[in-house]
């Protein structure tokens, strides 16, 4: 039995337990059940391995016999005696049981037939652990909708790995707050070692929730969609022509903004400060400019050049 599973808090983490069957006397030893993910995120998945391999084994050693005693049932544990082969005569763990009786008496016509018991049963050796076998999690059929959540008066809630809580639509009980999920983790269109691309959700904005292998204890949301009321920048299908990135003050109503337009003939890169740019070249800066350059400052201006 092999299993193995992922974590994004330990991603270097091997995550692999192995378990291998006992007592397999007269049986083949190289089949090989391999279970990912294992839903497990530590050490503990030692033991799932373990008993999964009970489960899967729960039959390799059975034993079955007939009987007129209604005291045979699972969970029991019997002695078997004067058997002619001398090692089954041991004690033996009664798994399963099935009984069928008659009582013809009862049936007019048939009063001289007499009360009939007769008990099927499955027993393994008493020394070992019987396990039913592992059933599957349900799984999540497909992506959901949901409403991102924080405390009352809280814009942005996340913690230390950019992970928001969510209110799902079917949600019927829980109140849209801080606790309204666990925390889910964000899809962003790239990520790396301290670099790539970073966007929290905010609240009150709807996301498209996913689970990885279906897995409803492993959220992940996978896009960002607007709605009635939180409409997209510019005004459709007016600006379709537009590509637009545009953020929004914290606590208030500024953005700072960078917009394409690939409007036939009327071309333009856009950028809107809130308040404060600021530009760091480390080495040359060229500018090109093919027709008119305007520049205005309404305040201070100060150039330094610092040569030899």
């Amino acid at each position: 039995m092999v299993t193995k599973d992922y974590t994004f808090k330990r991603p270097g983490w091997p995550g692999r337990f192995d378990q291998e069957g006992q007592y397999q006397d007269y049986q083949r030893t190289q089949y090989e059940v391999y279970d990912y993910p294992g839903r497990f995120k530590g050490a503990h998945g030692q033991n799932f391995a373990r008993w999964q391999m009970d489960g899967w084994r729960n039959n390799a050693e059975v034993a079955r016999g007939t009987s007129r005693s209604p005291e045979i049932w699972p969970g029991r544990r019997i002695v078997l005696t004067g058997h002619p082969q001398a090692n089954l005569n041991r004690e033996w763990q009664v798994v399963a049981s099935e009984l069928h009786g008659e009582q013809p008496q009862a049936v007019p016509g048939r009063q001289g037939a007499g009360t009939a018991l007769e008990n099927h049963f499955a027993v393994i050796p008493a020394d070992r652990t019987w396990r039913p076998q592992p059933l599957l999690k349900p799984l999540v059929d497909g992506p959901q909708s949901a409403v991102v959540t924080g405390p009352a008066g809280e814009e942005i809630f996340c913690d230390e790995h950019g992970r928001v809580r969510v209110k799902f639509n079917w949600d019927r009980y829980n109140p849209a707050d801080q606790d309204s999920s666990c925390w889910i983790r964000v899809a962003q269109a790239w990520a790396g070692t301290g670099f790539g691309h970073l966007a929290i959700p905010r609240v009150g904005q709807e996301v498209i929730v996913d689970f990885l292998n279906g897995d409803p204890d492993q959220p992940i949301i996978m896009g960002r969609t607007y709605h009635q009321e939180n409409r997209t920048p510019g005004s459709l299908p007016g600006t379709k022509t537009q590509m637009t990135i545009r953020s929004k003050t914290y606590m208030g109503s500024g953005f700072n903004e960078l917009k394409f337009d690939d409007a036939t003939g009327r071309e333009q890169v856009y950028i809107h400060a809130q308040k404060n740019m600021d530009t760091e070249v480390l080495n040359d800066r060229t500018t090109t400019v093919k027709h008119d350059h305007r520049e205005t400052v309404k305040n201070d201006q100060t150039v330094t050049i610092q040569g030899r």
